[in-house]
């Protein structure tokens, strides 16, 4: 510019947090604090109250937290936390409140839990359900990956998954338990009425239904002697194992 420019200031301060009050300046005048910890432009609104225009403030602690002029922080204001969980908030007018968080406070309604998933309705997954507690729900428990836990499995009615079925404890149903792929449990599988799978059932304890055993049909010949009360239909005779339902009792197959 070949001119000499005029130059107009505004109210203004270098110190960071020094707001002005309703004293300082008038309804509708700007007024700056250019401090560079906590800057802003800030002017008077219609009610008589300071209105605070940008910048979003990002701190570990909230913006005029010190404040060496006016106190407090004005409606709408924003503020981004600068360590974890990084929550963007917005003054209310009484306090900060949470905008469109991205963590969850709680377990009950974060999409991981360490303890537990339990659900009135139903818990439905796409993948799988991971608890090194207990996975329980009072209707249905569905399925389509795997169920993983290493306490218990339980369902008021009942137990589907097209894939796995996986417990260091039991699996237990009220109605039934159904499995395209197999039951694995180093304790116990019950049902109180059917237990059905295109796959296989596994357990090193005792698998029941309606509180008695459950008979397993064979036609390659007897397995390995299982828990007493396991009870296996051998449909093909095989060698000197005739055709035949037989029941496992002290460390024997006995043929009923």
């Amino acid at each position: 510019m070949t001119s000499t420019p005029f130059i107009l200031l505004l109210k203004r301060t270098g110190q960071a947090s020094d707001r002005p009050s309703g004293v300082t300046i008038q309804a509708g005048e700007m007024a700056l604090s250019f401090g560079g910890a906590d800057p802003g432009m800030y002017f008077e609104d219609s009610a008589g109250d300071i209105r605070k225009v940008g910048s979003n403030f990002y701190g570990s602690t909230a913006p005029n937290s010190t404040p060496i002029g006016l106190p407090g922080n004005s409606i709408g204001e924003t503020w981004t936390t600068s360590s974890n969980p990084y929550y963007l908030q917005v003054w209310t007018g009484s306090v900060w409140q949470k905008v469109g968080a991205g963590f969850a406070d709680t377990a009950t309604s974060a999409t991981t839990a360490t303890t537990a998933n339990t659900a009135n309705t139903a818990i439905l997954a796409s993948g799988a359900v991971l608890a090194s507690g207990s996975v329980t729900s009072q209707t249905a428990l569905l399925a389509s990956g795997a169920v993983l836990a290493s306490g218990s499995v339980t369902s008021q009615t009942a137990l589907l998954a097209s894939g796995a079925i996986l417990a260091s404890g039991s699996v237990t149903s009220q109605t039934a338990l159904l499995a395209s792929g197999a039951v694995l449990a180093s304790g116990s599988v019950t049902s109180q009425t059917a237990l059905l799978a295109s796959g296989a059932i596994l357990a090193s304890g005792v698998v029941t239904a309606l509180g008695l055993p459950v008979v397993t049909i064979v036609s390659s010949g007897l397995p390995a002697v299982g828990a007493s009360g396991t009870m296996v239909y051998n449909v093909i005779p095989s060698g000197a194992q005739p055709s035949g339902l037989f029941v496992s009792a002290q460390g024997a197959w006995i043929k009923v």
